[in-house]
């Protein structure tokens, strides 16, 4: 890191990561090593990114600076501006190389070795580096040179099949699944294995993430069930996507939605009982009275409003929950204290993993793009990088 982020601290303290990705999956896995003391330094093309220009205003909170204090995925980062096919900048660029931990980049197979920042020639720079791509589908075979979005992996991978409305309609998740689960989420982890690796061996390596291959990874339970018992994973078809009453959903009477997640006996046998249907406590055995349980709790909760329904709920073991608004949500995030702020206008969401030495934090506010050109440069002057450690 650099001098001046000396205080900063935390686990990865000393770690230096160029990122050169664009797309939400790349930032997030930055951002996660950013929050717990990695030197993440932005390399970003001359204007900033541009995958949102044409598509929607709200796309890139760093492209308006109303709000770009609170692009989350920015956080605890720095920015440094380069031209990669300027010959000058790709100077400056292999000089940061030389001197880092970790490169990752998103660009398609093909490019990284067009800007002469491809696996090969890094290694060649420094070969203590790890250099992960994270892409939607890999360096090659299949779908390697498609363009595709969370959407599309949810697709290829069978995600929307199993996540769909009662008419059989796939629901979209948002992006929340392929981008960041997936992707973002598993090359972190990833990354952290390459590194530890290197700390015992002496060598870097690279990592091909594939959000594709890392959303296949998340259904490794589903799968078990398939191969072992052909199971049926569609919507409606399966105990864990609508099958059964007692895992599932339901309106109230102020059209609030309830999710009831009593799969255990003992939660099934008390939920029939708190519902004043004593007699249908050991029906969850039996799949012909499923619809006799279905309507019974359709019509408890339908004759109920969302709150009302779940304070009389309320102290006892039978799982259910109010879906909470997005709203509710983030004052949930305040009470558990995941809402972190360097200035009162600038909330955001903070690190999830509760490290009892080393916990992460916020504390670098979103850059603006090469916000940071000047300094970083300066690191690199004389033609050498700032070794980082680790």
């Amino acid at each position: 890191m650099s001098a001046g982020d000396a205080s900063v601290g935390g686990a990865l303290a000393g770690v230096r990561v160029l990122d050169l990705s664009r797309q939400a999956p790349g930032p997030y896995c930055s951002m996660l090593m950013a929050d717990f003391g990695a030197d993440v330094i932005l390399v970003e093309p001359p204007g900033g990114s541009t995958r949102g220009a044409e598509t929607n205003v709200y796309w890139e909170l760093e492209r308006d600076p109303s709000v770009s204090r609170l692009a989350g995925l920015r956080r605890n980062k720095r920015s440094i501006m380069l031209d990669l096919k300027s010959g000058e900048d790709r100077a400056v660029m292999h000089r940061l190389i030389a001197g880092a931990d970790v490169l990752l980049e998103g660009f398609r197979p093909g490019v990284a070795a067009r800007l002469g920042v491809d696996w090969p020639a890094c290694h060649a720079l420094n070969p203590r580096l790890v250099y992960c791509s994270l892409t939607g589908a890999g360096q090659d075979g299949p779908g390697a040179q498609a363009a595709g979005h969370d959407i599309n992996y949810l697709a290829q991978t069978g995600v929307l099949e199993l996540i769909a409305d009662r008419e059989g309609r796939p629901v979209i998740p948002i992006n929340l699944v392929a981008d960041f689960a997936g992707g973002g989420l598993m090359a972190a982890y990833a990354v952290m294995v390459a590194l530890l690796h290197r700390e015992r061996s002496g060598v870097g390596q690279r990592v091909d993430l594939a959000m594709v291959d890392g959303t296949l990874s998340l259904l490794t339970h589903a799968a078990s069930l398939y191969f072992a018992r052909d199971a049926d994973l569609r919507a409606g078809s399966f105990f864990l996507s609508g099958q059964l009453p007692q895992y599932n959903v339901y309106r109230c009477a102020d059209g609030r939605w309830v999710a009831v997640g009593a799969l255990e006996p003992w939660f099934y046998d008390e939920l029939m009982r708190r519902t004043g249907r004593a007699d249908l406590t050991g029906a969850h055995r039996d799949p012909a009275r499923a619809e006799v349980v279905a309507d019974h709790l359709a019509g408890w909760f339908a004759a109920r409003g969302g709150a009302e329904a779940v304070a009389l709920l309320e102290g006892e073991d039978v799982c259910v929950t109010l879906v909470a608004t997005f709203d509710e949500a983030m004052r949930l995030a305040e009470e558990r204290g995941m809402i972190a702020r360097l200035a009162p206008e600038a909330p955001m969401v903070g690190a999830a993993a509760k490290l009892s030495a080393t916990p992460g934090r916020v504390w670098r506010q979103p850059p603006e793009v090469g916000e940071h050109s000047d300094e970083i440069r300066a690191e690199v002057s004389g033609g050498r990088a700032e070794v980082s450690g680790g």
